[in-house]
């Protein structure tokens, strides 16, 4: 709307300095944009960009001079409205934006995406006692962005962002890392949960999407043969391994995730009618202060009178840093036969299905525990609502995931069809 991009301020050495501009009767309104130091031969006057290799962030520096004429026009196009299609004069205009509460100049002081999403990692880490693992998620993120973003020489900003550099980052994450869908829907999940807090204008949310569909597979979970099995190994001459399936059981049979297993003190234990629950606020919804309250069944109530404090009264738990939980717990199942067969394990890359087969104790991870407990209860004949109420699941999608296939899969075709015959 009449308004141009004008390179001014040459230096000896040739460099420029770039404004948006708007001239009406010999006046003439300049706006800083915030770019500046743009040699001479590097300026393509004629569509006011900054041409290949005249600055290292070439893309992102045409980003910042568009959104600059494009405020400086919207606001020409405001008045030109309310003079009845008449240009305003520069003392209008002046005024106009000195009204403004809206800045007319491109964001100069804006932050790359990148040290948003960091700023995001730090305070969420500290505010919202993110487990460790959702925290790598979100550094590996990072990484993936930064590692794009000098591939191509650019630079990601929340004001310029679109559905369509995201669709760019993705297919070159398949390209260059060979991710399968599980790991580039993991990677596009927490982008949009990024995202979700910044509400960029330029991203459309709900087209924030991992290019490939993910396949939805049964979560690997203990059953009930392997649990007693692991229960009846005799480890008298490795306490090492004997916290650690001590551990282990605990979360079987409380469904708790390992931070709150943690965390977890004698005075969230209480006695309720003829048994005792605990009552615990998860590290996870510590912002909602939603607490769970869960029955302790009687293998869980072995572990708690082990790791009590005969003088003090006080729970003392065996202290651990998960990932050597996780890794100690591959040690203790591998030493149960049952969890040394294979596993048949399927996943999509790209529109390739990937069939793996791994030994199942390699797949056991202190998350193992808590699906193990959501399905040992469905097994067991608990309705799923009671079961969500324990594990604090808050959606049946969510609490769905966890449910691992069962582990007498012939008796209930046999079940089936004996109810089906008898009718």
């Amino acid at each position: 709307m009449n308004a141009y991009l004008a390179a001014r301020n040459r230096t000896d050495a040739g460099h420029l300095t770039i404004y948006a501009e708007y001239s009406n009767s010999k006046k003439i309104k300049r706006v800083a944009t915030g770019v500046k130091g743009i040699h001479e031969k590097y300026w393509d006057n004629k569509n006011g960009l900054v041409k290949a290799n005249g600055h290292k962030d070439v893309s992102g520096t045409n980003a910042q001079l568009k959104a600059a004429l494009a405020n400086l026009n919207d606001a020409v196009k405001t008045l030109y409205l309310a003079n009845g299609n008449i240009l305003p004069t520069v003392d209008q205009l002046n005024a106009h934006l000195a009204a403004s509460t809206e800045t007319i100049a491109a964001i100069v002081t804006e932050q790359p995406l990148v040290a948003e999403l960091l700023g995001f990692i730090t305070y969420q880490t500290e505010t919202a006692d993110w487990a460790d693992a959702t925290r790598k998620g979100f550094v590996t993120l990072s990484n993936n962005i930064k590692a794009y973003e000098t591939a191509h020489r650019q630079t990601w900003k929340l004001s310029t962002l679109t559905n369509t550099d995201i669709e760019a980052w993705q297919h070159w994450l398949l390209k260059t890392y060979d991710y399968n869908n599980a790991t580039l829907g993991k990677r596009v999940r927490l982008l949009r949960q990024f995202l979700r807090e910044k509400q960029p204008q330029g991203v459309n949310m709900a087209r924030v999407k991992a290019l490939h569909s993910q396949m939805l597979t049964a979560p690997v979970v203990l059953h009930k043969s392997e649990i007693e099995a692991l229960r009846a190994l005799d480890l008298c001459q490795n306490p090492r391994l004997e916290r650690v399936r001590d551990l282990q059981q605990a979360q079987i049979f409380s469904g708790l995730r390992f931070s709150d297993l943690m965390a977890l003190r004698q005075h969230h234990i209480k006695s309720y009618g003829e048994g005792k629950i605990i009552t615990i606020r998860p590290q996870k919804t510590v912002k909602t202060g939603k607490t769970v309250t869960i029955p302790v069944f009687a293998p869980l109530q072995e572990v708690l009178d082990k790791y009590k404090n005969a003088e003090t009264g006080e729970l003392e738990l065996p202290v651990i840093s998960n990932q050597k939980f996780n890794e100690y717990l591959k040690e203790l199942c591998a030493l149960v036969p049952q969890l040394n067969e294979p596993v048949v394990i399927e996943q999509k890359k790209r529109r390739e299905i990937i069939v793996t087969t791994p030994p199942k104790y390699t797949l056991i991870s202190s998350h193992s525990s808590r699906r193990s407990f959501c399905s040992l209860c469905l097994d067991l004949g608990f309705l799923p609502k009671q079961v969500m109420q324990w594990s604090g699941h808050s959606t049946l999608a969510a609490f769905q995931r966890y449910m691992g296939q069962n582990e007498n899969q012939a008796d209930i075709a046999e079940q089936f069809a004996q109810a089906y015959s008898s009718k």
